[in-house]
């Protein structure tokens, strides 16, 4: 009976306007609800007009909502709705909580240790090895207050704050470690065998966005990972660092970097262009459109040839050098085609959070439009990759610690040690390629490595980077 009784009311009050047309039943949900019919100013613009009415339904539900409300929660929704009625996947409002992590992303600077780190997936923990369960420091930024603190690589963080570290996931891991300049983090370190505490004072860390080496005698390698506020400058350092004037070739690997800042992009082509166009910048206003020119003096000499690296994750900011260097003959592309985003969006801050708009649209020196459509390569070359079908066993290999059981037995990692596990230790049953094994193995011997031992370039490895070494060796 009460059930019913529920179902009565619900029909009463969401069909009483039109149900009771007179009576005392009408004059009942009036003085419940009051009027909220809406009076709009006709001859305001279409904007002011939408204003008012949402000012008089939030006032409406002010008044009448029988809970309390979060009314910095509310502005935070309406703001963000506003974003996404633009239908545009570019263009959002970040919220408070959120606007944090998306500085960081944007700038490349935030409030840490200065180290990179790694954690095993939970599921992978073995707790009678504490580098599986345990944060494992990986590499530690020079001048960085973890450098201060005397952290090395390859020390392991069982404790931050005293709390244990072993249910929390990477991203968990990295969030801990970060907060507000200036503020201390007391970090318990296994060592050797032996465990002690340090407390590091966090200081602003920017990001590492550039890597460089020299591959052989005299080519240059450059891998770029994401266009920050500070990449142009780490470019220039990393060139200066190698000796850009004496190398015989210059290779920069954008290979899935998703962009960033346009500003660092338009920095970059100009260490390599003396002339011509970087971008075609097509806005809204007439009064903002741009054509950005690359102008003397360059840091890589014309003399120098340079291959790029690209591939479909290539997209954005580095479409635009891509497309810069491209049309103005000064680099050759290898890999796959470019993701194509030809889109640029302001990024503000606005009360406790950020916005994001699409503001123009960029087109190549050549007055290419490449939204949705990329960029093409000079040479293809597809990397190395695990099809969708064999994708299970790809994963059970890996699951299986076959290739770092074989590292620990053989620890030189020659060729005869590879030729062993090639003819020894694969599955009798397989769909993968003996050359995707291959990969497996280098990946486990390199993981015994220190970070900072790692090779940046891995040529023999990586057959995108293979080809490039075989280009400007031969010319072919």
């Amino acid at each position: 009976m009460r059930r019913k009784l529920v179902i009565a009311v619900l029909l009463i009050f969401t069909a009483g306007m039109t149900l009771w047309s007179n009576g005392n039943e009408e004059q009942i949900i009036q003085d419940l609800f009051q009027d909220g019919t809406i009076q709009i100013d006709e001859s305001a613009d279409e904007i002011s007009q939408n204003i008012e009415k949402l000012e008089q339904l939030y006032r409406i539900v002010d008044r009448d909502f029988l809970f309390d409300i979060d009314h910095k929660a509310v502005y935070e929704e309406m703001a963000k709705g506003l974003f996404e009625g633009l239908n545009d996947e570019y263009s959002a409002y970040i919220v408070s909580k959120e606007s944090t992590d998306f500085s960081e992303d944007t700038l490349g600077t935030y409030g840490g240790i200065g180290a990179y780190i790694s954690k095993n997936y939970l599921e992978y923990r073995d707790f009678t090895k504490p580098e599986t369960y345990m944060i494992n420091i990986t590499s530690v930024f020079p001048g960085s207050p973890a450098e201060a603190a005397g952290l090395l690589p390859g020390d392991l963080i069982s404790h931050i704050d005293g709390e244990p570290v072993d249910d929390l996931e990477a991203e968990d891991s990295s969030s801990s470690l970060k907060g507000e300049a200036g503020t201390d983090v007391v970090l318990t370190i296994y060592r050797n065998g032996r465990t002690f505490e340090v407390t590091v004072t966090r200081q602003n860390i920017q990001t590492p966005t550039v890597s460089a080496s020299v591959i052989g005698d005299d080519m240059g390698y450059l891998q770029i990972t994401q266009f920050t506020e500070s990449t142009a400058m780490q470019v220039q350092q990393k060139l200066e660092e190698i000796g850009i004037s004496t190398l015989s070739s210059l290779i920069i690997d954008l290979r899935n970097n998703p962009g960033g800042i346009v500003d660092g992009t338009l920095r970059i082509a100009d260490m390599l262009l003396d002339q011509g166009i970087i971008v075609q910048i097509h806005s809204k206003s007439a009064d903002k459109e741009r054509v950005y020119i690359a102008s003397p003096p360059v840091l890589v000499p014309e003399s120098i040839p340079v291959v790029l690296l690209v591939n479909e994750g290539s997209a954005s900011s580095s479409e635009i050098l891509a497309g810069a260097l491209k049309d103005n003959e000064r680099a050759t592309l290898i890999g796959t085609t470019t993701y194509g985003k030809g889109l640029i969006q302001i990024v503000s801050p606005f009360d406790d959070g950020y916005y994001t708009l699409t503001w123009s649209q960029y087109k190549t020196p050549d007055g290419n439009d490449i939204h949705k459509v990329g960029i093409p390569v000079d040479i293809e070359v597809d990397a190395m990759t695990v099809a969708e079908e064999d994708m299970d066993e790809y994963l059970n290999f890996i699951q299986s610690n076959i290739a770092n059981d074989f590292v620990q037995d053989h620890p030189e990692g020659t060729q005869e040690d590879y030729n062993k596990f090639l003819s020894e230790e694969l599955p009798e049953e397989r769909n993968l390629s003996d050359d995707i094994y291959r990969l497996i193995l280098r990946r486990a011997y390199l993981m015994e490595l220190p970070y900072d031992e790692r090779p940046i370039a891995d040529v023999e490895y990586d057959v995108v980077l293979k080809r490039a070494v075989e280009f400007l060796t031969t010319g072919k």
